[in-house]
């Protein structure tokens, strides 16, 4: 296509598209349309700018980016970040790989973004129906935060510096509607997908209810064929949040509410969830464990005075967004800010991480990528007492995952990385329906169900557990299970709960799994046995922490992804 037919189709479509925009101010239609047509042209080209990075040149605000490069300025532990820089040093820096940001949308004007918006990916906007991703109200940001960790645009003197500071971004504004549909889920999963290497999505269930979440078939549907078909057939990395919900404060104490297994998308096995550490390599207080955690990264910890060690990113361009100016201590210029935290701001820094990956190995799948970055993860917090190895030799923690992303450690290890080229089995498992009462108010014994798989699988991916009870409290239940190589996984863990409804405090004999999840089966996810053989007995522990609520564990089917 010529750039008389490309602006022609563009204006006929813009036209068209800007019917339901809400525009910031007049102008806003034409610098849009103006941009979009230089991206456009760029488009005809049929390829990214290859972009060069001299990490010795200045970003004013790189300094302040312990996450990225931890000196201790903060009172951090010194080395204590993302590693990246030595990489950098290397002309590694996430080249031409197209990043997908998923949330309330991207300024693909910004300052810092402009330059590493993509130009063979389009934009999509679910409120409003148009390519054109920018938030649509003044007080949104957490996209355009998420997208300056993975990608603000490195050495160009201008405020910070993204993880992958040569990396591509591409917007899908999902999270300003009002009514998040299925269809909606569905369309922010494959958007792009054949161009889209990592999808970054720093947004979930809600948090704070201890409450279970399935997710949508149509969601699946989408991660489902991002994994399959995306990235050119190699797959699209999907990268989730696993949540900030792990504690509420109240008047006495902090309070135990979520896992991040209660959550339908972060427990699926197309995705990675992302836990928090900050600065001296622990757990961010908030963020959710879980046996489904793959990995963790740097984020804003409890070590903290205020904002003092939140990420320092991009925020929404002026008086908009996050910080309006010098609002409450943040920087003087509005299109930056020092308030970034949670698993949403951990979880583009392992995206970019991985876009370092992919930039250098491009030829790499998503089945190897994920476990490329298991295998690489370094052992954070070492003396926490859950750390144990699996049958395969893998670190493993509920609050860790595998341990924290290292970019070194990982472009290290995929030098010698042999590619995975066997196919993937799903193998299903016949569901066991034992009808086995679980004891009430007994955390010593609980009820046992032994599951024995034989199936044509012998290295393991990913486990999901199906559990059926008809027990009319779920939040006082602890789940585990054991594989045949005796690496036992928590599926769930007494904790409190409130009514996301009513926002009242649960009670007794209200809270089965079926009024938590319109259905008496939930579905867990497990990561923690990558690499073991799955064939053996299967040991289902199920424990009640009090009295009163009764049930039984009626049935328990296994499905495990591996080779």
């Amino acid at each position: 296509m010529n750039r008389l037919k490309t602006l022609i189709a563009l204006l006929a479509f813009t036209s068209f598209a800007f019917g339901n925009c809400k525009p910031a101010h007049k102008g806003e239609k034409i610098s849009d349309l103006v941009l979009y047509y230089l991206l456009f042209l760029a488009l005809s080209n049929g390829s990214e700018e290859n972009c060069s990075f001299s990490p010795s040149s200045n970003d004013p605000l790189y300094g302040d980016e312990w996450h990225l490069k931890n000196i201790g300025q903060f009172g951090g532990t010194v080395g204590e970040d993302a590693n990246v820089s030595p990489l950098w040093d290397q002309d590694i820096s996430g080249n031409r790989v197209i990043v997908s940001v998923v949330d309330d949308g991207l300024d693909i004007k910004h300052e810092d973004l402009v330059q590493n918006i993509s130009v063979t990916a389009r934009g999509l906007n679910l409120l409003n129906g148009t390519i054109y991703p920018t938030h649509s109200y003044s007080n949104s940001f957490h996209g355009s935060a998420v997208g300056g960790v993975i990608a603000a645009r490195g050495g160009n003197n201008l405020g910070v510096r993204g993880a992958a500071p040569c990396s591509k971004l591409v917007g899908v504004n999902i999270l300003e509607k009002s009514t998040i549909y299925t269809s909606d889920e569905y369309r922010a999963m494959v958007n792009e997908s054949a161009r889209v290497s990592i999808s970054n999505n720093s947004w979930g269930s809600p948090d704070n209810y201890g409450w279970l979440w399935p997710s949508s078939a149509l969601w699946q549907q989408g991660v489902n064929e991002g994994i399959s078909k995306g990235k050119s057939g190699k797959g699209t990395v999907y990268v989730w949040a696993a949540g900030n919900g792990a504690f509420r404060n109240t008047i006495a104490s902090p309070l135990l509410f979520d896992n991040a297994n209660y959550d339908g998308q972060a427990n699926y096995y197309g995705v990675m969830a992302i836990g928090g550490i900050g600065q001296n390599g622990k757990k961010a207080a908030y963020s959710e464990s879980g046996a489904n955690l793959w990995v963790v990264a740097h984020t804003q910890g409890n070590d903290a005075t205020a904002y003092t060690t939140a990420i320092s990113t991009t925020d929404a361009t002026g008086a908009n967004g996050l910080n309006v100016g010098g609002s409450s201590g943040d920087y003087s210029l509005g299109n930056y800010t020092k308030k970034f935290n949670g698993t949403s701001s951990a979880t583009p820094l392992a995206a970019g991480v991985v876009a370092l990956l992919i930039g250098k190995y491009p030829d790499l799948t998503w089945r190897d990528v994920r476990e490329l970055v298991a295998y690489s993860a370094r052992k954070n917090d070492a003396s926490d007492v859950d750390w144990s190895l699996n049958s395969a030799g893998l670190n493993i923690n509920h609050k860790y995952g595998f341990g924290a992303v290292d970019a070194v450690s990982l472009l290290t290890k995929a030098k010698t990385w042999i590619p995975i080229t066997a196919g993937l089995i799903t193998y299903t498992a016949s569901a066991l329906s034992p009808n086995t009462s679980i004891p009430d108010n007994d955390l010593v014994t609980g009820a046992t169900v032994n599951y024995n798989i034989s199936s044509p699988i012998s290295y393991i991916e990913y486990v999901d557990v199906e559990f059926t009870s008809n027990h009319t409290y779920f939040p006082e239940l602890r789940i585990e299970i054991t594989s045949p190589s005796g690496t036992k996984s928590v599926l769930s863990e007494p904790h409190y709960c409130v009514n996301p409804y009513n926002n009242t405090t649960c009670s007794s004999g209200n809270t089965s799994i079926a009024s938590m999840t319109g259905s008496s089966t939930y579905r867990f996810g497990v990561a923690r046995h990558l690499g073991e053989n799955p064939n053996g007995i299967w040991v289902l522990k199920v424990y009640d922490a009090s009295a009163t609520d009764t049930g039984q564990i009626n049935s328990v089917q296994l499905r495990i992804y591996g080779r």
